[in-house]
């Protein structure tokens, strides 16, 4: 059966995820529109501009299967966790420079870490005159202390994506390459060894620029209802 399948041009794909209720046609071209003419003018070194792709993401500590060939008589078997620890992380990319910002421990990302991670972005580009992040419509960047503590530090301007876009976050695209990297189908015995992997490539996402090459492009698939 599998060699017909071959034969046949046919392999083992894992179905991709899209959004249940993505928004119209229009909102996801006019936000590609807009987000061009922001990061037209951010690509000029001069203006002072940054553009920054931010979202949240979670890393439990716990085997993830993926699809492989096997025997299915003698199915893989991979060992387990108990996916009771995991690192939170609120990060943000940079598609200008392939830079990944992020705040990474094991607290939930609330209204508190969306202002340290702001911070840090504040830190990291001390001379840009404007920080410009995308971001969805997580409660936490709506919070009134988030939206205070904006409005008393305009350098950066949070700009939100049209709700259930993730085809519109690019960094969305760096947490699947992550994942895939760091935990489908791998186990770590201790979570000491797992926080240190996820920390090691998150802090050296430049040793992975042939890799991400192809898949950090700023196209943007439109999702059609």
């Amino acid at each position: 059966m599998r060699s017909s399948l071959k034969k046949n041009g046919l392999r083992r794909l894992r179905p991709k995820l899209i959004p249940g209720k993505p928004p119209s046609e229009k909102e996801q071209t006019d936000f590609i529109e807009k987000y061009e003419k922001l990061r037209k003018s951010a690509a000029d070194p001069e203006s002072g501009r940054v553009v920054i792709f931010c979202d949240a993401m979670h890393f439990v500590h716990q085997t993830v299967p993926a699809t492989c060939w096997g025997d299915p008589s003698e199915r893989p078997v991979l060992k387990a966790n108990s996916g009771r620890q995991r690192l939170n992380i609120m990060g943000g990319y940079d598609p200008v420079t392939c830079k990944l910002i992020h705040e990474t421990d094991e607290k939930n990302c609330d209204s508190e870490k969306a202002i340290i991670f702001f911070k840090k972005l504040l830190r990291t580009y001390p001379k840009a005159s404007m920080i410009k992040v995308f971001a969805d419509n997580a409660t936490y960047f709506h919070a009134r202390n988030t939206q205070e503590w904006l409005e008393k530090n305009p350098r950066i301007s949070l700009y939100f994506l049209p709700a259930y876009a993730p085809n519109l976050n690019l960094i969305e695209r760096l947490w699947r390459f992550a994942k895939g990297k760091l935990i489908r189908n791998t186990y770590y015995e201790k979570y000491k060894t797992f926080r240190c992997h996820v920390f090691r490539l998150l802090n050296n996402i430049h040793n992975y620029e042939s890799e991400l090459s192809s898949l950090m492009v700023e196209k943007f698939q439109i999702i059609r209802q």
